[in-house]
């Protein structure tokens, strides 16, 4: 490897490392002032960073993030293989009992992403883009990872909304606090037509030695097909897949109502 790509790769690792803390982005210009470098360069590194899905940009606000690639990368040096590892036997047994999409999901500050998934082997089913960037408050497994954070946390979830035009039905604040209620009252979250038209989905958390909740487990299928009724009927074994994996972590699995 030469001098000059040695170069390039250090500045590329400079401007994530800026990027980093900036829960809401950062433009070029803002990049290169907090990074000491040329803008030009910035620039040129940025568009070779979202080419690899290292940092994602905004096309209302013009900002970039920290994107999913990189979100893997951390992952995988942060016991986040040994989620994958955990999960996906139980997901696989899960999609199998129910019929249904199963997805690992991960929060990113303000967003939430699909680490892993199991389709439905069914003609019509729901494929979840791994590695898209969804708004934190969106879906039922969104709900779920919501539900870990503090109030004050919540409501800067709430002041972001930059990502909205990646849900096909936003929802208000009002109604995201309503949902993220009943979650927390019921244990399992639930969402009709709402990342994705005519797709409803159930979710539940897994948590760690920490009691930290580090992912949410769901089951995601068409919505003339996975029902209220059905989703309420998997609760159970949504619930097990979820504890059992949770077991292997180290953690204590939460507590689930009984559907009403």
């Amino acid at each position: 490897m030469d001098a000059a790509l040695d170069n390039s790769v250090a500045k590329a690792i400079h401007v994530l490392g800026a990027l980093r803390p900036l829960a809401e982005g950062a433009s070029a210009r803002e990049l290169a002032s907090s990074a000491g470098l040329p803008r030009s360069t910035v620039q040129r590194l940025l568009a070779t960073l979202a080419a690899t899905g290292m940092v994602t940009q905004d096309q209302s606000t013009q900002k970039y993030m920290i994107g999913p690639r990189a979100l893997l990368i951390g992952l995988g040096y942060n016991s986040g293989l040994n989620l994958i590892t955990a999960a996906r036997p139980q997901m696989v047994a899960l999609r199998d009992a129910v019929g249904e999409t199963v997805g690992l999901s991960v929060a990113v500050d303000h967003t939430r992403v699909f680490l892993e998934e199991v389709q439905s082997t069914q003609e019509l089913r729901f494929a979840p883009e791994l590695g898209k960037l969804y708004p934190l408050w969106s879906g039922a497994n969104g709900r779920v990872l919501m539900g870990a954070l503090t109030e004050e946390q919540v409501e800067a979830v709430l002041a972001n909304r930059a990502l909205d035009h990646a849900v096909d039905h936003p929802l208000s604040d009002e109604a995201i606090r309503a949902n993220l209620a009943e979650y927390r009252r019921d244990g399992f979250a639930i969402a009709f037509n709402e990342a994705i038209d005519s797709v409803n989905s159930i979710a539940m958390p897994v948590s760690d030695a920490t009691g930290g909740v580090v992912a949410a487990l769901s089951i995601s299928g068409p919505s003339q097909r996975f029902t209220r009724d059905r989703m309420l009927a998997s609760v159970e074994a949504l619930s097990a897949a979820c504890s059992t994996v949770t077991r292997q972590l180290g953690g204590t699995p939460a507590p689930v109502a009984a559907p009403a």
